[in-house]
């Protein structure tokens, strides 16, 4: 008497098993992201929960820097850098997402609200050489690629900060900053409805 085996179709299996490993495949890169970032951080006064490093980053700590829950810093082909020199504070709100190549640096200090986003190539640093002078970033900023904040500016909440430009004033809330150097829009007139 021969035993059969059950028919069974590969082709499903193969299918069910592809699409368990694209499902789990998320919450894998988070979580070595999660640990990477734990790594990073190491040296930092406060570290809040769920923060990802999804690629290398750049930490020099020797001030206070303090980081807020749920923080991501992709990956990309230039790590993102974080420095707080000695009597500095870097501040860092819950939710902010960091793109690849991005620079903080506090000198003095440098406030970064919740929600904010930070494209590719941002540099904010609150010393040039000529002055120092803190940097407050409101919450539900978005900085976009390549623009640089200047020593002493506040970004308003929900501003956002064009592609390349460069902030040597105080950005007032609900407002596009462009140009080099920025020049204030509000975005009432940018996104205004045409009635249709």
């Amino acid at each position: 008497m021969t035993s059969r085996l059950p028919f069974v179709r590969l082709p499903a299996v193969a299918a069910q098993l592809e699409e368990l490993r694209k499902s789990m495949q998320p919450r894998a890169e988070r979580a070595v992201a999660m640990v990477r970032a734990r790594w990073y951080f190491r040296a930092v006064q406060s570290l809040g929960r769920n923060v990802a490093a999804y690629g290398p980053l750049s930490v020099h700590n020797e001030g206070e820097m303090v980081l807020g829950d749920r923080l991501t810093f992709v990956a990309g082909m230039i790590p993102s850098s974080l420095s707080c020199h000695a009597g500095a504070q870097l501040f860092i709100g819950p939710e902010t997402q960091f793109n690849y190549g991005v620079a903080l640096e506090a000198w003095q200090s440098v406030r970064v609200g919740a929600r904010c986003m930070f494209a590719s190539f941002v540099r904010v640093g609150d010393r040039d050489g000529r002055h120092t002078a803190p940097i407050v970033i409101e919450d539900d900023v978005w900085v976009a690629h390549g623009a640089i904040i200047m020593p002493g500016v506040r970004v308003g909440a929900r501003s956002v900060v064009a592609a390349g430009s460069i902030v040597t004033q105080d950005v007032p809330p609900d407002t596009l900053a462009m140009g080099n150097p920025a020049r204030n829009m509000s975005l009432e007139l940018v996104a205004r409805d045409t009635g249709s």
